[in-house]
C-alpha cells in the first residue's frame, strides 16, 4: 500500500476586503521579530496603500526588490544575506515570481514565511513548491517543501486592480488542474479505488473546472472595472485554494502532466516571452486533449478560450506553424525524459506531440470557418 504524502494548505489563511490591517497582530501572534520583505515593485506600490504603518516604515531598511525569473543564485543570495540578518520572517508581496523566491528563501534561511499575492495569476499563493528558470526565462525544474507558507493573506481590492491578463493567466493555469488531475488519475490509478486524499484533489480539480467556466468571465468583466465581486472572490479561491489543493492532496497525482510540459517547451521560443506562465499552460491543455483524442472537451475549451482571449493557435502564441525548426525545438524540449507529459497513460513521441498541434490548428481553422 503506497504512503499518502498531503502537503494540502498553509498554516493559516485569510482572505478579505481590509485583511492587511491585521498583519501586525498576525506577526505579534506568530511572535516574529524582525520581518524582512520581499517583492516586486509595482507589486509594492500597489498593495503598500493597504498596508498598515508599521509594515510600510519597514520600506526603508528591510525591503528587497526582485525582478526577472526565480533562479537558484537570487535564491542563495537572499537566503545567505537573511541569515546574517538575524532576520526570523519574511514577507512576499507580488505574482508568482516573488512568491517563489520568498518560499525558497524561507525554507532555505529555516525561517517563517507569510506570502501576500497581488495577482491571481497561478497557485503559487497556496502550494509549498517553487519553480525555478535560467536566466533566459527557460524552465529548469520545480522543488516541493517539506513545510508549508506559515501565513497567507489575500486583499481581493488588490487583485481587482491588476491588469486583466494576470488573471486570465490564473484562468488557464488553474483549468490545467482539472485537465491534468484527470490525466494522471486515468493513468496511475487504472482499477483500483482512489485513496481518500487523492479524491479530495480529485474533487477539487472538479471544482477549479467548474467555477471557472461558471464565473470566469464575469470575473475578467470586474478586473476590467476595477471591482470586487462575489464571482471575483470565487475565482480568486478556486486559483489559489482549490488550486493548489489539488497538488497538495494528489501529490504526483494532482500535480501536472501535459499542458506544463507543453509550456516548458514553449519556454525555449523566444516568441512567447510576453506571454505569462498561465497563458502558455492554456494552450498546453489544447495539445494535452488532442493527445488524448479528447476532441468535444477540446472544442467546448475553444469556444471559452475566445470568450476569455486565451490563446488558442500557434499564430496566437506569435509562433509560424511553417516553423518546423522552432517547433521541433519546442517538442523536444516539452518531452524530455524528466517531463510530466510522460507521466500520461498513451506513448509520447515527438511525432505524436506534433501530430497533437496541427489537430489544435485544424480545429481552430473549421472553427473559423
Amino acid at each position: 500500500m503506497p504512503t499518502s504524502i498531503v502537503k494540502g494548505a498553509p498554516g493559516h489563511y485569510r482572505i478579505g476586503e481590509g485583511i492587511l490591517g491585521e498583519l501586525p497582530e498576525f506577526i505579534a501572534e506568530l511572535q516574529i521579530k524582525n520581518l524582512h520583505i520581499i517583492s516586486g515593485r509595482k507589486s509594492w506600490q500597489a498593495t503598500k496603500p493597504y498596508l498598515p504603518e508599521e509594515i510600510t516604515r519597514l520600506e526603508e531598511s528591510n525591503l528587497t526588490f526582485v525582478e526577472g525569473h526565480t533562479t537558484l543564485e537570487k535564491v542563495n543570495q537572499l537566503a545567505n544575506k537573511l541569515k546574517s540578518n538575524g532576520i526570523d520572517a519574511v514577507l512576499g508581496i507580488g505574482g508568482g515570481t516573488a512568491l517563489d523566491i520568498t518560499k525558497a528563501t524561507a525554507v532555505q534561511a529555516d525561517i517563517k514565511s507569510i506570502l501576500i499575492p497581488s495577482i491571481a495569476a497561478t497557485c503559487a499563493a497556496w502550494t509549498p513548491l517553487s519553480v525555478f528558470y535560467d536566466r533566459n526565462g527557460a524552465f529548469t525544474h520545480y522543488t516541493e517543501f517539506p513545510l508549508a507558507t506559515t501565513l497567507v493573506l489575500v486583499e481581493p481590492a488588490i487583485i481587482a486592480e491588476a491588469p486583466v491578463q494576470y488573471l486570465k493567466a490564473g484562468i488557464g493555469d488553474t483549468l490545467a488542474k482539472f485537465y491534468e488531475a484527470d490525466a494522471l488519475i486515468e493513468a496511475f490509478f487504472t482499477e483500483e479505488e482512489l485513496p481518500v486524499p487523492v479524491k479530495v484533489s480529485q474533487f477539487s480539480a472538479i471544482i477549479c473546472r467548474d467555477v471557472l467556466l461558471k464565473d470566469g468571465q464575469s470575473a475578467l468583466d470586474s478586473v476590467n472595472k476595477g471591482i470586487v465581486t462575489n464571482e471575483l472572490t470565487r475565482v480568486i479561491e478556486a486559483i489559489f485554494m482549490t488550486g493548489g489543493m489539488v497538488g497538495g492532496f494528489g501529490e504526483k497525482a494532482g500535480r501536472i502532466a501535459g499542458a506544463h510540459s507543453i509550456h516548458n517547451g514553449l519556454t525555449e521560443a523566444k516568441e512567447v516571452k510576453s506571454l505569462l506562465h498561465g497563458e502558455l499552460v492554456a494552450y498546453g491543455i489544447l495539445v494535452q486533449l488532442a493527445l488524448e483524442d479528447k476532441q468535444e472537451e477540446l472544442i467546448k475549451l475553444l469556444d471559452y478560450y475566445q470568450t476569455w482571449v486565451l490563446p488558442t493557435s500557434l499564430s496566437q502564441l506569435n509562433i509560424a506553424n511553417e516553423n518546423k525548426e522552432l517547433l521541433s525545438a519546442i517538442i523536444e524540449k516539452a518531452i524530455l525524459p524528466h517531463e510530466s507529459i510522460h507521466f500520461m497513460k498513451r506513448e509520447i513521441t515527438k511525432e505524436a506531440v506534433f501530430d497533437a498541434m496541427m489537430m489544435v490548428e485544424k480545429l481552430n481553422l473549421t472553427k473559423a470557418s
